[in-house]
């Protein structure tokens, strides 16, 4: 019986040790770096950068989300950062292996997203692939297949032997190709109308293709102004008054409010050289 006790207590002690994550920054940052090592191997190159900062290979990895979690539910710290370690492990699969040319597709993004998704990656990584579009947008070449979505880097466009010019010309034409075409979806709206486009994920994708554009703005008289308050709404106007702008400016203002992933509730005039924030 007392051997049994003690079983049980051993027991108990190695369960409290396994889950008693270090609470100091320095501390879980080791922590981190031995749960990776141990899910992806020591031929990965992965050392310590900083608190809460890995880096591996040319990757950096951050720590501070999973270490809130940790110090705010330290009974479940070992199967929070199992998941996470199994996680950087897949993107660092997925990364390395072939890019399907059928699976880039052009989005458009808020430039300070991903300035700021390019510093996290930290210094060494290569260089997103994205473009100026208008004030405050990008266009960005992505990698969509059926376990993520990223954008692509330089890297990858090496990988695929595509200049920039060239990547992007693919992701427009695989975007177009996936998308409705715009003549037959986008009907001209006449005063005081809103029109509305509603789709997938890289609905919004179709504002990079200005060309596109250029029929629904003659059907309009010549005027058309869009917002895109989310990635799968797109909503546009055939007026340019004061009125007109604050009115979809508003109902832009609303859309990105309600929307998981809002993008952008400003108002942009199309021309044959692009949009224009308003």
């Amino acid at each position: 019986m007392n051997r049994l006790l003690c079983m049980l207590a051993a027991s108990a002690a190695i369960a409290a040790h396994a889950t008693a994550a270090p609470s100091d920054e320095a501390g879980f940052t080791e922590f981190g770096a031995t749960a990776l090592r141990a899910e992806l191997g020591a031929e990965v190159p992965l050392k310590v950068k900083g608190p809460l900062s890995l880096q591996i290979d040319d990757l950096q990895v951050n720590l501070d989300r999973v270490y809130a979690f940790c110090r705010n539910n330290a009974k479940d710290c070992d199967g929070a950062m199992g998941a996470f370690s199994k996680k950087v492990a897949a993107f660092l699969k997925e990364r390395n292996t072939p890019v399907d040319t059928k699976a880039v597709l052009l989005a458009i993004r808020g430039s300070a997203y991903l300035k700021n998704a390019q510093a996290a990656l930290g210094s060494e990584a290569p260089a997103l692939e994205i473009r100026p579009l208008t004030e405050g947008l990008v266009s960005v070449a992505m990698l969509d297949t059926p376990s993520t979505a990223r954008p692509l880097n330089v890297k990858d466009a090496a990988r695929l032997s595509l200049s920039d010019d060239q990547l992007f010309a693919l992701a427009a034409k695989n975007l177009q190709a996936s998308l409705e075409p715009l003549s037959s979806k986008a009907k001209p709206v006449g005063s005081g109308q809103i029109g509305t486009l509603k789709g997938g994920y890289y609905e919004s994708g179709r504002v990079a293709l200005v060309s596109d554009w250029a029929g629904l703005a003659a059907a309009q008289g010549g005027t058309l102004l869009i917002a895109v308050p989310s990635p799968d709404v797109i909503l546009y106007i055939s007026e340019s008054s004061a009125t007109a702008i604050d009115a979809l400016a508003a109902l832009a203002k609303s859309a990105a409010a309600k929307s998981q992933t809002p993008l952008s509730p400003a108002v942009f005039k199309w021309s044959a050289e692009g949009w224009l924030k308003q």
